[in-house]
């Protein structure tokens, strides 16, 4: 009967080193990940302000919940596809009144006038009832994602202090979270001035 020496049960063993330097690799890489959103929210907001301040309502960073969600064909849609790039979001009724036609007008304006940069935005509305968007809004403002809630935490992640969330364009980073909030009313050429700094910081989207 054979019996396992000293050595090779030593060896069998983890080695602590490895196991260290393999965690710390992992680190690294989630770092060199991260770092050029992070970065980018170092320089915007602390080293080169607007003008001494943030037109937008800056949140607490925080990841959207995942969420089921359906284009107007009734595909099925996540928020997940858009990571990579910037995100206007605004939440509202397939009826899409004047308010909500205020918010899609703004989103189209604001990145249209980013230009080349253009591409590196997305414009997404949130929709809480199952009805279709009228042809004409859809093809006014082609390009927007026409997304409806399937319910869930993504219903009310984009409620303010306030409580409307009807009542505000947001922002979500690349990586998926949600950064600023805008009044509805917003001054689109401030909007602007931030989303391009933003854009001029940002290493990704």
């Amino acid at each position: 009967m054979s019996t396992s020496s000293p050595t090779s049960a030593t060896s069998a063993q983890p080695d602590p080193r490895k196991q260290r330097a393999a965690r710390l690799q992992i680190l690294l890489m989630l770092l060199v990940f991260a770092s050029p959103v992070v970065l980018s929210y170092i320089w915007y907001f602390l080293v080169h302000p607007a003008n001494g301040h943030i037109y937008g309502t800056l949140l607490e960073v925080a990841p959207l919940p995942a969420a089921n969600l359906q284009d107007e064909e009734g595909k099925p849609f996540t928020l997940d596809s858009l990571k990579g790039k910037w995100v206007l979001v605004a939440q509202d009724v397939s009826s899409c009144e004047q308010g909500c036609q205020a918010k899609l007008y703004g989103m189209r304006q604001v990145r249209a006038a980013l230009g080349h940069d253009d591409t590196r935005v997305e414009r997404v509305l949130l929709l809480e009832d199952s009805a279709h968007v009228a042809v004409g809004t859809t093809r006014d403002y082609a390009g927007t994602h026409f997304l409806h809630l399937q319910g869930g935490p993504l219903a009310t992640a984009f409620t303010p202090e306030q409580g409307d969330a009807h009542a505000h364009l947001w922002v979500v980073d690349p990586l998926g979270n949600l950064v600023l909030r805008y009044p509805l009313n917003a001054d689109l050429k401030k909007v602007l001035k931030d989303m391009e700094r933003l854009l001029k910081a940002s290493q990704i989207g």
